[in-house]
């Protein structure tokens, strides 16, 4: 039932709108048992300000004589009605149709509709130019024009018993009751409701009529309510269930260890509901809308300026070449007629939909299809009480609750079956009695072992039963569905699967993974192909926490200066600030969404204040730390639409999002803080010469108790080959301690495996010389897992460099365990020459005299020489990763890399490749061959070294580069269409397979 934007004006129209249209309807109804003229037959006015006669008398006057009295300037109204208005608004409005209440008092007395000039209340004349009059003939004498309090008189007593029946025919109404209230009010007040954005109370208008944020509030709403139920629960015990399992039969033949989801939906929930209140409309066709239908919905005034033609096109064009959903094009190609309702439909009853409507349709477009289908309004209220009772009337039984949305929820019926001993489908029924007896709504449910099952199941059961999807049933009842109806599967990886000849789960089920990751990527190929099968290994989430907070409005966006956009803002930072503290969190990442006008659509939109086809662009910043203050979010909005350098006028909507949550911290008393004060005054009353400890003792008494990060081997290979600036006499002292503390871990080894006292086959390859050179970390971490290192076999050869490196990286860091069977020691060790100091590399003073350097060359080429025979001891596919760490920090000496082939020159093997795309596409106009060649070869490099995740990541950054620009996108267009066809044949060249990029460019245009 829930929208995917946050707003609810989304509708032709909107709220306004629909309170416009209600008001005529109400008015044309009201006027029609009273007429007794057409003398104002297709003449509307709006009165503005106070008038004599008043508002009501000329509503009163226009009721009787066949006029239309409008309490809210409309496009099409034909005069405005004042006495007197500022300066400001009469500079704003068009003075040619405002008139002095004058006109109608002089039509009414004439009976006939007279020449509107005379009684223009402002013109653009001035004393010393008058206007001239061409052959109208004598102004009206000022005698022949009755005063206003007489013609006031003669029609209140021509119209006194009218009133009199006007106001019991409202009384009786209470529809009309409220509406007669807005009219007063609209009376009484001179401004007129906030229209757009540029007023100040706009934002707490919109929201406070919002349709769908009401019905997004109320889907989270429920999700925190689970999560209160089951705090202020806790190891409580259910009183229902005990009455239950007294009142359900016990099944004998009942088994432990099946799982049971269940998955409630209610049945056309706001149909239901509203139903409530229509009884007599039970059985007929029944949709909720903004729209009051009839004749209103199928004679709607447009814009002179908007063109529906145009704008149908190109959302159809957008519909059908960008998003591949066949179902919106035939809606707006169906829909956008000329003067048709374009309000939404909520939701539609069974009897509609048997008609052809469906939800989301046009309700101009329905009624052709249905001309008796009614409309009722929404009922937020009633929708909160149904759900409430809802959600309490299973929270009787079980709390294992997972709220999907006000009327949707899954349910984990395990435990409680298990306790009920009772057939779960007993229960089903049960529960949906007691649903429907407190509510008088219907709901369908359906059980399976898993939450796609329920789903599944809960279609079956539709509308108004249940149904069990049986473990053996489940592989012949998926292989017939379309795989429209997975969830997860939308328009246009539909779109894609059937390119690919699949059209059903039965074609999925009869196509490898290996195919499906070729075509959807790795993740969503997983997703897919097993619930393709009826596999789904989610769990139930119990205690939902919200992921982002935002506020979003695409509605009445209409600026002209760049201070009214700033307000706004400000404002949108406030609404999102307000909510982010109600859930009490903090923010890291903030976005800021653009709906901008498309270049080649029309600037005033089909839909009242509406967005129209709209390019949507953000941009994000990502915060040092959460935050939940205003200010910090305000700026960083601020300072995002300054850089994304969109002008105001030309915006359709805005919206501001923040993710990456977090708790907000507590205040708490700063307990390390004050232990330290405390320790800090022991200390003081301490003698002196107890404080001072040696520095060495220090440090040996507290090496123990650090731990250090672990490292990997060609990190700490590195770092023994830095270490070596001690004397010889010191250097002689750490080998020989190195050496017995060695023989003694061998010793300890020797005792605990003595089942394996031969030395394994793969720790032969590790040359015993380097073993002992190395820390007694890193050594230790060789002897207890030699066999980490080489567990990749042959058949891992055609695995691209990439996974290597992160394979490599997760071996060499993963923590290690203790074994149960260390491994045997290894053979007898020579003395080492390297010495391992403790002081670091930064600590050390090297000496400059020139028998220090020689010395230092050569004990750096012996390093450089240990270090080698150590990578060729290796196997051979960890070769390019220790030696390209090597390189990197100059440990292999320049007669070695020449031995090895240098890589060319890859502008994408730069970090910062990202900004040299940003800034090629930006600032240039037109992509010039050269570069596009450039671009091709440079990824094609990486598609030789078999880098195909940098080659994904580097064609769908430049492709979200591309979709960005707005002049001469098409040519862009072109040349990131030639780099991706040239790429493809060098993947399927190199590997014989086809790469799938998620983004890509769908221009109608150029192709």
């Amino acid at each position: 039932m829930a929208r995917d934007e946050d707003n609810g004006f989304d509708d032709w129209g909107g709220y306004f709108e629909a309170k416009k249209l209600k008001l005529e309807e109400q008015f044309a109804a009201a006027s029609n048992p009273f007429r007794k003229s057409t003398l104002f037959e297709n003449i509307s006015i709006f009165v503005n300000g106070l008038t004599n006669p008043s508002a009501d008398e000329l509503k009163r006057i226009m009721m009787v004589h066949g006029g239309t009295y409008h309490h809210y300037e409309r496009s099409h109204t034909n005069f405005i009605i004042a006495s007197n208005l500022p300066d400001f608004k009469v500079r704003k409005m068009n003075t040619n149709r405002i008139l002095s209440a004058q006109w109608v008092v002089d039509c009414v007395q004439q009976m006939r509709v007279l020449d509107y000039k005379p009684y223009l209340l402002y013109t653009n004349q001035k004393t010393t130019q008058p206007r001239l009059n061409f052959g109208k003939g004598k102004d009206k004498d000022d005698s022949t024009v009755a005063e206003p309090e007489t013609v006031t008189n003669a029609l209140e007593n021509q119209l006194g018993g009218i009133l009199k029946e006007l106001q019991q025919a409202v009384a009786t109404s209470p529809e009309q009751k409220n509406s007669s209230k807005l009219n007063n009010i609209s009376a009484n007040n001179n401004s007129h409701s906030a229209r757009t954005a540029v007023d100040p109370a706009f934002l707490s208008e919109f929201y406070k009529n919002s349709r769908l944020h009401h019905i997004a509030t109320l889907g989270s709403g429920f999700k925190q309510y689970v999560c209160e139920l089951r705090q202020a629960h806790g190891n409580g015990t259910f009183k229902k269930r005990a009455e239950l399992r007294e009142a359900l039969p016990r099944d004998v033949a009942y088994t432990s260890g099946k799982r049971y989801v269940m998955h409630i939906d209610m049945d056309c929930f706001f149909v239901s509901v509203g139903l409530r209140n229509h009884p007599e409309l039970r059985g007929l066709p029944i949709a909720v809308t903004h729209s009051k239908g009839g004749s209103a919905a199928t004679d709607v005034p447009v814009h002179p300026q908007s063109d529906r033609q145009l704008e149908k096109e190109l959302f159809a064009q957008r519909f059908e070449h960008v998003m591949h959903d066949n179902n919106l094009v035939d809606k707006v190609r169906g829909g956008f007629e000329k003067k048709s309702s374009l309000s939404e439909i909520a939701s539609c009853s069974y009897e509609a939909r048997q008609k052809g409507i469906k939800n989301g349709m046009f309700v101009g477009q329905a009624l052709k299809l249905c001309p008796e289908l009614k409309t009722i309004p929404y009922d937020f209220e009633g929708y909160r009480e149904v759900a409430y009772a809802l959600y309490n009337a299973v929270a009787q039984y079980t709390l294992n609750i997972e709220a999907v949305s006000c009327d949707e929820m899954f349910v984990e019926l395990t435990e409680l079956i298990d306790d009920l001993q009772s057939n779960v489908m007993s229960f089903v029924t049960h529960l949906r009695q007691e649903v429907w007896s407190k509510t008088g709504c219907p709901c369908s449910a359906g059980v399976g072992e898993n939450k796609l099952l329920a789903r599944m199941a809960t279609k079956q059961a539709k509308p108004n039963g249940q149904h069990l999807l049986a473990v053996a049933d489940v592989s012949q009842y998926m292989s017939t569905l379309a795989l429209e109806v997975l969830p997860g599967v939308g328009s246009s990886m539909s779109y894609k699967l059937n390119q690919a000849g699949l059209n059903t789960c039965g074609d999925v089920q009869q196509v490898s993974l290996v195919r499906l990751e070729l075509l959807l990527g790795k993740k969503m190929a997983l997703t897919l192909y097993q619930n393709c099968r009826g596999i789904d290994t989610r769990a139930l989430n119990y205690e939902q926490q919200r992921k982002s907070v935002s506020a979003e409005v695409n509605y009445g966006i209409r600026f002209t200066q760049a201070q009214e956009l700033d307000t706004f803002l400000r404002q949108l930072c406030t609404e999102v600030h307000n909510r982010l503290l109600e859930i009490k969190r903090k923010a890291k990442t903030i976005t800021l969404k653009l709906m901008v006008r498309a270049a080649d659509a029309p600037v005033e939109t089909s839909k009242f204040m509406g967005h129209g086809v709209c390019d949507t662009q953000t941009k994000s910043v990502q915060l040092p730390q959460g935050t939940s203050d205003v200010t910090v979010i305000t700026q960083s909005v601020l300072k995002m639409m300054m850089e994304m350098e969109v002008p105001p006028h030309e915006l359709r909507g805005l919206g501001v999002h923040l993710s990456k949550l977090d708790e907000l911290e507590v205040k708490k008393e700063n307990v390390l803080k004050n232990m330290f004060s405390k320790i800090s005054e022991k200390q003081k009353n301490k003698p002196k010469e107890q404080r001072e400890e040696p520095v060495e003792d220090k440090k040996q008494i507290e090496e123990p108790k650090r731990k250090s990060p672990r490292v990997s081997v060609f990190n700490m290979l590195k770092q023994a080959a830095d270490k070596k600036q001690s004397t010889k006499s010191k250097q002689r002292k750490e080998e020989q301690q190195s050496s017995e503390q060695l023989q003694h871990e061998m010793s300890e080894q020797q005792l605990e495996t003595k089942s394996k006292p031969m030395l394994p086959a793969s720790l032969a390859q590790f040359d015993a010389d380097v073993l002992a050179q190395l820390p007694e970390e890193i050594r230790r971490e060789i002897l207890n897992e030699p066999e980490a290192y080489l567990r990749l076999t042959a058949a891992d050869k055609h695995e691209s460099e990439p996974k290597r490196k992160r394979k490599m990286k997760r071996i060499a860091t993963a923590p290690r365990s203790r074994s149960s069977t260390p491994p045997p020691p290894p053979p007898r060790m020579r003395k080492s020459t390297l010495e391992h100091s403790p002081l670091n590399e930064s600590d050390l003073q090297p000496s400059t005299s020139k028998d220090a350097l020689e010395k230092q060359l050569k004990r750096a080429c012996r390093v450089d020489q240990i270090v080698i025979d150590y990578a060729q001891q290796l196997p051979r596919h960890m070769h390019p990763v220790i030696l390209e760490h090597l390189k990197s920090n100059d440990v292999i000496p320049k007669s070695a890399r020449a031995a090895s082939p240098a890589a060319p020159d890859n502008i994408f093997l730069d970090d910062n490749y990202k900004t040299m795309l940003a800034s090629w596409v930006k600032s240039t106009e037109i992509p010039q061959q050269a570069d596009v060649n450039l671009m091709y070869m440079n990824i094609s490099l990486l598609v030789e070294d078999n880098r195909m995740n940098d080659v994904y990541d580097i064609m769908k950054y430049l492709c979200r580069l591309i979709k960005s620009k707005r002049r001469n996108c098409c040519r862009w267009h072109m040349a990131y269409n030639e780099i991706e066809s040239n790429i493809q044949e060098k993947v399927q060249e190199e590997l014989d397979v086809n790469i799938y990029f998620t983004e890509a460019i769908d221009c109608y245009k150029c192709t």
